[in-house]
């Protein structure tokens, strides 16, 4: 009976531990919660585990690339955006007018990338923001900006083309509508053929729920 005993420990341990990864680390709770809504949505096992800094979400194993593909393709996890009192803290040193012009400047790409990055389909975005200059001549070159924008094959993005040029334009002033560049292109897929799910996750809520019967069973039958 020993061996019984230690078999069904083996496989027991097997079952809650084997097959299951770690997909993201420190999480939000938010946002944790509804990546794991989308995985739920489409049908892959996941959940998640509260850590000392933030949320784990746990997958099984032969689901993991789904689940990293599904979440990138619907812009998770969220990318983090610089603010002001990160770029200019209060107590910073005083920085040169060219160094502040700099700052500037970047918090305005920031800015909007982040209304960009609000989109349905936007997947990642860059905004670069190119300076007004004079050269020794007094000949002056306009500020430009150009975008590049990642997004869902699943929208059709081209459709926003005009409205984001128009946002675009609205949040710099002075910058000439044909001064803006967009540049748009849809992610591929990577997905993999649809595996029979495991039930790992339903096998321990099983043995959780039942884990009073399981101890008794393992003092009557040492």
């Amino acid at each position: 009976m020993k061996v019984h005993r230690i078999l069904f420990l083996t496989a027991l341990a097997f079952l809650l531990t084997a097959c299951d990864v770690d997909l993201y680390r420190s999480l939000p709770e938010d946002e944790a919660n509804q990546m794991l809504a989308l995985l739920l949505q489409h049908h892959i096992n996941a959940e998640k585990k509260q850590e000392e800094d933030g949320i784990t979400l746990r997958v099984e194993q032969s689901q993991f690339i789904n689940a990293v593909e599904l979440l990138r393709l619907n812009g998770y996890p969220h990318r983090q955006f610089t603010t002001v009192d990160k770029m200019f803290p209060a107590n910073q040193l005083v920085v040169s007018p060219q160094e502040e012009q700099q700052k500037i400047n970047f918090l305005k790409e920031q800015r909007i990338e982040g209304m960009l990055s609000q989109m349905e389909g936007v997947i990642n975005t860059k905004v670069t923001i190119a300076l007004p200059t004079y050269d020794e001549g007094s000949n002056y070159s306009p500020s430009s900006v150009a975008v590049f924008i990642k997004y869902s094959p699943q929208v059709n993005m081209e459709a926003f083309r005009v409205k984001i040029k128009d946002l675009i334009e609205k949040s710099i002033p002075g910058l000439q509508y044909d001064k803006i560049s967009i540049l748009m292109q849809p992610a591929e897929f990577r997905m993999v053929p649809d595996v029979p799910a495991r039930q790992t996750f339903w096998i321990r809520d099983v043995i959780n729920t039942n884990k009073g019967k399981v101890m008794k069973w393992l003092i009557k039958y040492p």
